[in-house]
């Protein structure tokens, strides 16, 4: 495991779960993190894993298997190429690719070295979205002709608390403006859309509104842990809207919405010629009749 903040020890104690699963070593540049991800492999009963401040040292370990990345963005595609020539299986976590470039080198790894690598993303496996993808693959919704998800959840506490939280998500809501989180609500689509499985994206247009003032005026209100901010530039839109084409000519729109006051919601939705899903609601039409999902 690569990566020991929130994220990366909910899923140490995911996959320790598993009665085959060993968690052999952890890397992170802080310490105390370190430390407190051994404690809890060794607080389930099992082995001291080997801790790295290094992770290239983990990657080459010769005794581990499969590498779990779980830290910044900005080093997701360098630690998994490593990784894959190492001949060690990857999974990455949500964000990845920077560039076009990035994503070429991902491809082109993969095909010299044959490793796998899998993209995680939880929000496929949500109760919800795995009632939808089923009822779609019995044909109860038709033919899907449109899809809809966001990533809406207030971040600004987490953002602007970034250098004393030691998260990532500051420095890339200050220097970048992009779509930076889309697989939320991309991920359970794409799988109902069969996207790389005889579908495909063709094109997509993006837009975003005026950057960072959300977040320029939150460094003004109290809650705003980190004073240093204030009169702090961003880069990042505060919302940002996507549309994609398929090769089926299905239309997906997805939204990106952090940094604005709201409440949290993917607004998964799927339409199709005998009925729709909407996740907001907990609704599904098929055929003449709503049901409710609880």
């Amino acid at each position: 495991m690569i990566g020991l903040g929130h994220r990366g020890l909910e899923l140490i104690e995911s996959m320790m779960a598993c009665p085959e699963c060993e968690v052999a070593a952890v890397s992170d540049l802080y310490e105390g993190r370190r430390e407190k991800a051994v404690q809890q492999v060794v607080g389930r009963g099992a082995k001291a894993p080997k801790s790295y401040a290094d992770w290239k040292a983990l990657v080459h370990d010769p005794e581990i298997e499969i590498v779990v990345i779980v830290c910044d963005w900005e080093m997701h595609i360098p630690m998994a190429i490593e990784a894959m020539k190492a001949h060690k299986i990857v999974a990455s976590e949500v964000a990845g690719a920077y560039s076009i470039q990035d994503c070429w080198d991902l491809v082109n790894t993969y095909e010299e070295t044959k490793t796998p690598i899998m993209l995680l993303e939880n929000c496929c496996f949500d109760e919800f979205e795995l009632l939808t993808t089923s009822m779609v693959r019995h044909g109860l919704f038709g033919d899907i002709l449109y899809a809809h998800g966001c990533y809406g959840h207030d971040l600004r506490g987490e953002i602007t608390g970034g250098d004393i939280n030691r998260h990532y998500r500051l420095r890339n809501y200050e220097h970048r403006n992009a779509e930076n989180y889309p697989t939320h609500e991309l991920g359970p689509i794409a799988k109902i859309l069969n996207i790389n499985r005889g579908n495909r994206f063709l094109r997509l247009s993006s837009n975003g509104t005026k950057p960072g003032v959300g977040l320029e005026a939150y460094t003004k209100d109290p809650r705003c842990i980190d004073k240093t901010l204030l009169n702090q530039h961003f880069d990042q839109s505060d919302i940002v809207t996507t549309t994609l084409v398929t090769e089926e000519l299905q239309v997906v729109t997805i939204r990106l919405d952090t940094s604005l006051p709201r409440f949290y919601s993917r607004e998964f939705t799927i339409r199709g010629t005998k009925g729709l899903a909407q996740g907001d609601a907990n609704m599904i039409l098929s055929g003449w009749g709503y049901h409710r999902y609880l």
